[in-house]
């Protein structure tokens, strides 16, 4: 249930923490929302530095995170995916955690100091439950991935 790589939950355990989602959005106690996070230029911080550096670039996000959402479970979805579980204090908490994450990693990446696999980027976004329109906690999942893909659209065009 561990990422091998970054120590953090999996894709296997997020599985099992949906499942405890949907049965919350079953007994309507469900509240929640769900933090996407895709890494950026990982593609050529691997091309150019090599996968020991893509690696670091990853392990580095990671701690990122979880030092923001320090009481949130992380997931890494896929390669340069992550997900974060917002609940409870962190649920209560999100837009400044959110706030602070995307700070930090604004720091890191003006400091010209830094190796290029620690000065560290992603899209990030947010899709929070809604009885509304969401059926289960997938489509929550769906819709931050959505919203987070936008970003990134949007950050590249910034750069461009």
């Amino acid at each position: 249930l561990r990422d091998a790589l970054t120590g953090v939950k999996n894709k296997a355990a997020y599985d099992k923490v949906e499942v405890r989602l949907n049965s919350d959005i079953i007994t309507q106690t469900a509240q929640f929302g769900m933090l996407m996070i895709d890494i950026n230029y990982l593609k050529k911080i691997n091309d150019t530095f090599g996968h020991e550096a893509g690696d670091l670039y990853i392990k580095n996000m990671c701690t990122l995170i979880c030092d923001a959402f320090e009481n949130s479970p992380v997931f890494r979805e896929g390669g340069d995916e992550f997900v974060v579980l917002l609940e409870n204090k962190d649920f209560n908490h999100m837009d400044e955690l959110i706030d602070s994450l995307k700070s930090h990693m604004e720091e890191l990446q003006n400091n010209k100091s830094l190796q290029p696999w620690e000065r560290l980027s992603a899209a990030i976004d947010l899709a929070i439950y809604d009885e509304s329109m969401d059926d289960d906690a997938d489509s929550v999942l769906k819709r931050a991935d959505r919203l987070m893909y936008q970003n990134k659209k949007d950050m590249k065009a910034v750069r461009t």
